[in-house]
């Protein structure tokens, strides 16, 4: 009995320390902040397979609060000339949706311009969203 109680415990611990959904409960704000890190701005890198640094693609995101609501600045910075140089493009202010007359976060970033990006999953280090119907991964910048 005392093994099987063992087993179950160990499965539940392995289970409840997954990051790969998106976490349930989270308030806007809070999606918010894990995007753009504790300090307000947050860059992160995309998943690659590739040994050329030209693909590497980087995702900045910047905390910017304002009278109307919080709001996030994406930009994205790509690598040229043999990646000795940046190249920054500005992406838009987007929010983290959220219920009606709730504050708890659904499902999206959603675009001053109308476009929106579904997030599949956030914890502190990974992201996975999809961009016009385009799944990306990215992980936090120096891990």
């Amino acid at each position: 009995m005392r093994d099987k109680f063992l087993v179950f415990a160990l499965l539940f611990t392995i289970l409840s320390c997954s990051e790969e959904d998106l976490p349930i409960g989270l308030y806007d704000y809070q999606v918010e902040r894990l995007l753009s890190g504790q300090s307000g701005s947050k860059t992160w890198m995309q998943i690659v397979n590739s040994t050329d640094c030209k693909d590497s693609v980087r995702l900045h995101i910047e905390f910017v609060p304002n009278q109307s609501g919080d709001s996030l600045n994406l930009s994205r910075i790509s690598l040229l000339n043999n990646c000795s140089s940046k190249d920054t493009t500005l992406i838009g202010r987007a929010n983290a949706s959220k219920a009606n007359g709730r504050d708890l976060f659904t499902d999206s970033l959603n675009f001053r311009s109308g476009d929106f990006w579904i997030i599949k999953n956030v914890t502190s280090k990974k992201l996975t969203l999809t961009d016009n119907e385009t799944t990306i991964s990215y992980i936090a910048n120096g891990l």
